[in-house]
């Protein structure tokens, strides 16, 4: 299975759940998933948001040598699963690939309980709250997610 991450510029967010994927996915024993991340504005080869670096490093995750990537349509045909932070994000890839547009996903739906699709705040440039609270809510997406891909294999699916 491949994953793929995407926000806005691929240096806060989709980096960050980029990182912490593999990170929760090695702690837990989950394997045979490939993830990347990119993002829809052309940033391309931008050094992470350093308090997310920050965030990852406090957290045991390593990636501060990463570089932004600008999504692209071999993006959508590698990817199995494209999990966006913003209905936004949606919207701008099902408009450039339409075909793709049946993997795509808010992120924020592996928050809460009810699978209920909330926006994954960008905080670049915000306050330590912004930050606070989109780091809160992509550890628990991720998570989450891990945790059904677990509980999917398990099941034999």
């Amino acid at each position: 299975m491949n994953i793929l991450f995407v926000c806005t510029a691929n240096v806060s967010r989709s980096y960050a759940a980029e990182k912490l994927f593999y990170h929760e996915a090695a702690q837990s024993g989950l394997e045979g998933v490939a993830v990347s991340s990119a993002g829809v504005m052309d940033m391309t080869d931008a050094p992470p948001d350093p308090k997310m670096a920050d965030y990852l490093e406090k957290a045991g995750v390593a990636g501060r040598d990463h570089a932004s990537r600008r999504m692209c349509g071999e993006y959508t045909e590698w990817a199995d699963l494209i999990l966006v932070m913003e209905r936004a994000h949606a919207d701008h890839i099902e408009a450039l690939w339409p075909e793709a547009a049946k993997k795509v996903q808010l992120l924020g739906k592996y928050i809460a309980v009810d699978a209920s699709a909330d926006d994954i705040v960008d905080p670049f440039g915000k306050s330590a709250y912004h930050y606070r609270l989109a780091q809160s809510q992509i550890t628990l997406a991720v998570k989450n997610l891990v945790g059904q891909l677990l509980a999917l294999r398990s099941a034999g699916r």
